[in-house]
């Protein structure tokens, strides 16, 4: 299928679509065929010149983001500029860390009134308004572009909020857009709940909402206002691929599917992480291939470490002679964040030592997103299965990393329970600095503690190979932002505590150039080393102490508040210190060693 006179789509992706369409849909995929391939065409047609050009870069270094010197940023847009015409101004600043990654979150329209922190999308192809116009979206990107920075949007694919033109439509009585949402009776509605876990026992209990109009309940796994697709329906797959091209046209060169796991619903099961859920990804996947291949797909995949691999795609073996059928390119490592995490409370290095063994063997062209803390919650559950293999009670030792972390127990750090009291593992909220323990620090040497463990967190993102991602504020050393329990909107949503406006002042403070020095130090180190995808570990006799192979270099992390002794470096070099290191070599507390060989 040539779409385009100068371009031919990678070998095979045509098939894998299909094939994707036909496991899904069966004989009605194979028959949506046509009209597929009519939104293929069109939208090629439609993709501007620049996009082109980088299309064509990108298909000649597939690679590219798998690289030492890729470091990512994830940040709100009212929260870090106002406006997206605002946030242009403040380029440079990323430009400045070295950023070549740009996450904007819940950038599109959200519904009226609360909205998940934007997550429930009311138009997929509209910004919010407060925040600007799509046109000032690609005059963004063009900036972006010209520092080399790769701009991601938010895709929602589980839902839409219940103001989108799809559910008014389907409220109306259209039974074409009814079709896009699962509808359901109180005894079906009865018989699923008895296997669907509760993503917010708190303050959204159930999965299901009854709406008299639509004649049922309709699936909402998140909020009643966030209504979940009927992937089952083809249309909307239809829909979905339309829309993922018309944004990509606009200059997006990254989508972060937001909560995939959740798409495909069968009876009798969780309806989690189901083989048909992948079916859809990979079929978004062999679309962009042909239409927009400078598009990454990233996974918000929040599940099991176990789970995670699928996500990077599979090769399904022997009713296919096409090999692996690529997923997506970027998988969050969210094990990762949460091990760190742990580490730190306990003084110990065994988890993070099993995630980043567990991180290896990435396919070709693919690698993870780590993170040291990110907009959501710590969620404590997605380890207990790595941790099962180090302690026979991996809760009660998951719910003493998280009292720790939420300030019990004499700790260092400021953080708050999360849809609990506390007494039930959930998650944890808290800014990086507060929960690293800048927010307590009453002295110079508990300050510098505190810096030195939010420089270990950053350092276990970076040394570990993945587009490591700053979240907004961090490099600051922003504290926790209490504010929100003043506003009746956000009152119930304990995340806004580490969601804070950003103080730009603050970058002309201490903590920022601290914070921001040590980040970029780093970066430096890990692209002095070629160190990039799949990480490994370096085995070390010290229980807190962790050590990571990064391209040439050695890097080791020290958990505790205590020094420890490493040896065998005699002919290495300190690659942040610019210092040679010594046969003995002693780390400090709450301190990294990044040892380069010696040139």
């Amino acid at each position: 299928m040539h779409l385009l006179p100068h371009r031919v789509p990678p070998a095979g992706t045509r098939p894998r679509l299909r094939r994707q369409l036909e496991r899904l849909y069966g004989s009605t995929g194979l028959a949506l065929w046509p009209r597929l391939e009519a939104i293929l065409r069109e939208r090629a047609a439609e993709r501007p010149a620049a996009m082109v050009a980088l299309d064509e870069a990108r298909l000649a270094d597939p690679d590219w983001f798998v690289a030492p010197d890729m470091l990512g940023y994830s940040t709100y847009v009212d929260r870090f500029a106002g406006t997206v015409d605002g946030l242009i101004d403040k380029v440079d600043h990323l430009e400045s860390l070295g950023v070549r990654y740009l996450h904007l979150l819940a950038l599109l329209k959200a519904r009226a009134g609360d909205s998940d922190g934007g997550f429930a999308v009311a138009d997929y192809l509209a910004v919010e308004p407060r925040l600007g116009t799509m046109a000032d979206v690609e005059r963004l990107t063009a900036r972006l572009r010209e520092g080399r920075i790769s701009l991601c949007v938010d895709l929602a694919l589980n839902h839409t909020a219940d103001d989108h033109a799809w559910a008014q439509a389907a409220r109306a009585g259209d039974p074409h857009y009814r079709a896009f949402y699962h509808v359901v009776d109180p005894a079906e509605a009865e018989a699923y709940e008895a296997d669907l876990l509760q993503v917010f026992p708190t303050t959204a209990p159930g999965n299901f909402t009854a709406v008299p109009e639509m004649g049922g309940s309709v699936w909402t796994t998140f909020y009643p206002f966030q209504w979940d697709l009927n992937w089952a329906n083809p249309e909307v797959m239809l829909a979905i691929v339309d829309t993922m091209l018309r944004l990509a046209n606009h200059g997006f060169e990254a989508f972060r599917l937001d909560s995939i796991a959740f798409l495909w619903k069968q009876m009798g099961t969780d309806c989690r992480n189901r083989p048909e859920a992948h079916y859809i990804v990979r079929a978004l996947r062999a679309a962009l291939a042909i239409v927009a291949p400078a598009t990454l797909l990233k996974a918000e995949a929040i599940v099991p470490t176990a789970l995670v691999p699928p996500y990077f795609g599979a090769d399904e073996g022997d009713d296919w002679n096409g090999g692996f059928e690529p997923e997506c390119h970027l998988v969050y490592n969210n094990s990762l964040m949460v091990a760190g995490w742990v580490a730190l409370a306990e003084q110990s290095a065994a988890l993070p030592a099993a995630i980043v063994a567990a991180s290896g063997g990435l396919p070709r062209g693919a690698n993870w997103l780590s993170y040291a803390r990110c907009h959501d919650d710590i969620g404590w559950g997605a380890v207990i299965g790595d941790l099962a293999g180090i302690d026979a009670d991996p809760v009660a030792r998951l719910k003493a990393a998280a009292r720790f972390i939420d300030g019990a127990d004499g700790s260092w750090a400021r953080g708050e329970p999360f849809q609990s009291d506390g007494s039930v593992l959930h998650g944890s909220n808290g800014t990086m600095a507060s929960l690293a323990g800048l927010e307590a620090a009453q002295t110079e040497p508990e300050r510098e503690m505190a810096f030195r463990r939010i420089t270990l967190l950053n350092a276990l993102s970076i040394a570990s190979g993945g587009l490591a991602t700053v979240y907004m504020g961090d490099e600051a050393g922003l504290l926790n932002d209490t504010d929100y329990r003043d506003d009746p909107e956000r009152a119930h949503e304990g995340r806004w505590l580490h969601r804070p406006a950003m103080d730009w002042a603050a970058l002309d403070g201490k903590a920022a150039r601290r914070i921001a020095g040590d980040i970029r130090a780093l970066r430096a180190a890990r692209i002095a080393s070629g160190g990039a995808g799949a990480p490994a570990t370096i085995s070390t006799q010290t229980p807190a102490l962790l050590g990571i192979a990064c391209g040439s270099d050695r890097v080791f992390l020290n958990f505790s508040p205590h020094a420890v002794r490493v040896g065998d470096l005699a002919d290495w070099h300190d690659r942040v210190a610019d210092s040679p290191i010594g046969d003995d070599a002693m780390i400090g507390p709450w301190s990294v060693l990044w040892a380069g060989p010696a040139a």
